[in-house]
């Protein structure tokens, strides 16, 4: 899990109340009240000259009891994000704050079974190009009859 991912699940945990995570598969006897944090699916979404734009959605399960605990559980996840603006911190793996912002699409949430919410949080991040020297025309035998 990467430092954006890490740092929503542990902003969703905070303002959730809940605190018991899980990152790969959850165990069949999980824990109640949970919440299950996937890998980001990640889309393009544009690019310029010397970047890239990539969408990442990340589809997180609350877990609880009931569908009203599992909907309030994950209400209270979406309220606390958009009070805070969609603007959440990034953190450091050690915990402190980063000093980065983080701006998230508005958040949805619904009840998915009983018992089970889904929390969607969308972000976009924006990356250079990693540089890639190109050789030049003349050693690919571009205009090699024309010297």
């Amino acid at each position: 899990m990467d430092q954006y991912a890490s740092s929503l699940a542990r902003i969703c945990l905070e303002l959730g109340g809940i605190s018991v995570f899980y990152e790969n598969n959850v165990p069949e006897d999980f824990v109640i009240p949970s919440l299950y944090f996937p890998s980001a699916e990640q889309v393009p979404s544009g690019s310029a000259l010397n970047s890239y734009q990539l969408k990442h959605s990340i589809y997180a399960k609350v877990f609880a009891l009931t569908r009203r605990e599992a909907g309030e559980l994950a209400g209270k996840i979406v309220e606390g994000i958009m009070d805070k603006q969609c603007r959440l911190p990034v953190f450091h793996e050690d915990g402190t704050d980063s000093g980065m912002i983080l701006k998230l699409d508005p958040p949805t949430s619904w009840i998915v079974d009983e018992g089970i919410a889904q929390v969607t949080l969308t972000y976009r991040l924006i990356r250079a190009f990693t540089s890639v020297k190109h050789p030049a025309a003349s050693s690919v035998g571009i205009n090699k009859y024309y010297d």
